[in-house]
């Protein structure tokens, strides 16, 4: 992010990629008087390196690579809190996700590998089968987090096994995938709505 002191030189490119974001999302971030009350309401702003009300004002400023770059897309939870306090109805929190897809439409490396892993599973299944499958999600989760060096300790593993044998055991797990009728619109909806964070 530029530093507030400084002075902000705007190319045309940025400006362009910022009004074909603002376009595609319906998102009017020229509204934002920077109040801050998203970032004051924000229950994970203290994990960001970069605050919501910061995101807003890179978004403005056409600052793509600093916000594709940063952790705080992945550290959001989508509780959309920030998009309820907001006095001019900007949705932050779209903002947030919008540009979580730009990052995984563009192939780029993400911030926070391990959040995006789970990111990316979640999709994946859901477009699998038009429903998640808690287990199959936490399969794929658990192998895509491994293949990015997480090594869980020996505690946490026992303990999520005997959760899960005992979330079988009461049948609130299903052991294979159910098939949703609507999977081919949840899979078009899915595909519909990266493919608009293209910007």
């Amino acid at each position: 992010m530029p530093s507030p002191s400084g002075p902000l030189h705007i190319t045309g490119h940025e400006q362009s990629w910022s009004g074909a974001l603002a376009q595609a999302t319906g998102i009017t971030v020229s509204s934002c008087y920077q109040c801050l009350r998203c970032t004051n309401a924000c229950p994970v702003a203290s994990f960001m390196d970069i605050k919501p009300h910061q995101v807003v004002r890179g978004v403005l400023l056409g600052q793509r690579e600093n916000l594709l770059a940063c952790s705080s897309i992945w550290v959001c939870v989508s509780c959309e809190m920030c998009s309820t306090y907001c006095p001019n109805e900007i949705d932050v929190a779209a903002l947030m996700n919008r540009l979580k897809n730009m990052v995984m439409e563009f192939q780029r490396r993400p911030a926070e590998p391990i959040i995006a892993a789970f990111h990316r599973v979640f999709l994946d299944v859901l477009g699998s089968h038009g429903r998640i499958n808690e287990l199959q999600l936490m399969q794929r989760f658990q192998m895509k987090a491994f293949g990015h060096g997480y090594r869980p300790p020996r505690e946490e593993v026992l303990r999520d096994l005997t959760l899960t044998l005992e979330l079988l055991r009461r049948k609130r797990f299903k052991l294979l995938p159910e098939k949703s009728r609507a999977v081919a619109e949840v899979r078009d909806l899915i595909t519909h709505r990266i493919k608009k964070a293209q910007p």
